[in-house]
């Protein structure tokens, strides 16, 4: 008889969901292929079946994330204005942080991922034009100091233990009226 077999994707999903738990508790650079596999009940070789290595993990984390950063920075650069640009690009990063709380929680700050990001030019190139709508042309330094406080506020507060009891639609309205005022006020 046949072994029963997970649905296509299964397995895959699966090596996904353990690594962004052990990368909560132990970081990317502090989680092992092995402890994933341990994690799971299987062999190292069923993780090196889904992915090659612990990088492909990674990105596979942060791809649905960055698939949605794509789509609205793209709509940002449509707009013409520069203030809409930034509001628009905005949105985009709340929601985006909003959806995706528990794998920001894994990989933010972690210096693998910096480096896997930095190795990658596209999701380089993909942040560097985020922030380049939020700065818009010829930003003085008031302004980037209150995009990078934007910017760490909006994540901060997606992993912030203060906030952990917060509803994802509270915690977005919150930030959506913070955020801009402090880009407008910059």
């Amino acid at each position: 008889m046949a072994r029963p077999q997970a649905p296509r994707g299964h397995g895959r999903r699966r090596v996904i969901d353990a690594a962004v738990e052990l990368f909560a508790e132990h970081g990317v650079s502090g989680t092992s292929l092995q402890m994933i596999a341990d994690h799971l009940g299987v062999t190292k070789a069923a993780v090196y079946y889904q992915f090659h290595a612990k990088e492909d993990i990674v990105l596979a984390v942060l791809g649905e994330a960055l698939d949605e950063m794509a789509a609205f920075v793209a709509d940002a650069e449509a707009r013409t204005s520069t203030d809409d640009a930034a509001m628009v690009a905005l949105r985009g990063l709340v929601d985006l942080m909003i959806g995706h709380r528990k794998e920001v929680a894994a990989l933010m700050r972690d210096p693998e991922v910096e480096r896997i990001m930095a190795a990658h030019g596209d999701l380089d190139s993909l942040v560097g034009r985020l922030t380049a709508l939020l700065l818009g042309p010829s930003p003085d330094l008031r302004r980037r100091i209150v995009v990078s406080v934007v910017g760490a506020g909006v994540a901060q507060a997606g992993i912030d233990p203060m906030l952990a009891e917060v509803d994802d639609e509270t915690l977005r309205s919150g930030l959506l009226e913070l955020g801009p005022s402090l880009l407008r006020g910059a």
